[in-house]
């Protein structure tokens, strides 16, 4: 308890300090030269490539367009390994889950053993058996909230890269009807 106090003091104090400090005279301050404002940034991030590329070719020189970004400027790339590592989130955020779920097990079937074993009034439990449960609920509860998020993303990213190979590839193909020829049309 006594660190958290003194942990507090000290947060207190560094929130008491002023945001900057400055060696300079008051005169050179009256005299310096004033502040330009920068311009504010464009509502929309400037995008590293240039939509139109240069490509040369054992043939000649051709100019190819950007290949084609989200709405967050990823290309088709980039969005694959983005998938890929929500994939790697959703299985590591699953193993606390599952690990919890052991753990909480073992700890209710060691304790449900020990009560039914027991002859004694008062039956007494093993000192593991709490804290192990309790450790057990926590993984899996923070277990199951991981795997809930890394999913939430999985899907989004997964609907991303979905559109944009789309957009990229072109849409999928299906069986229409074409009514001018009475057939069907791939």
């Amino acid at each position: 308890m006594r660190y958290l106090f003194g942990f507090v003091c000290v947060l207190v104090g560094l929130a008491a300090l002023p945001p900057s400090a400055s060696a300079q005279d008051a005169e050179e301050d009256a005299t310096s030269e004033p502040n330009l404002q920068e311009p504010a940034p464009p509502s929309e991030p400037a995008s590293e490539e240039p939509a139109l590329q240069l490509t040369l070719d054992a043939a000649a020189v051709g100019v190819v367009p950007s290949p084609p970004r989200t709405v967050d400027g990823y290309t088709l790339d980039e969005m694959e390994l983005r998938v890929r590592r929500a994939k790697i989130g959703l299985a590591v955020s699953a193993i606390p889950f599952i690990a919890g779920i052991g753990l909480s097990l073992a700890a209710g079937f060691s304790s449900m053993v020990t009560t039914s074993l027991c002859w004694e009034e008062p039956c007494p439990n093993e000192p593991w058996v709490i804290p192990v449960g309790v450790t057990g609920a926590v993984l899996t509860a923070g277990g199951l909230a991981g795997t809930i998020a890394t999913g939430i993303l999985l899907r989004r990213r997964k609907r991303d890269w979905e559109s944009l190979r789309e957009a990229h590839h072109g849409g999928p193909r299906r069986v229409q009807w074409d009514l001018a020829q009475s057939r069907l049309v791939f």
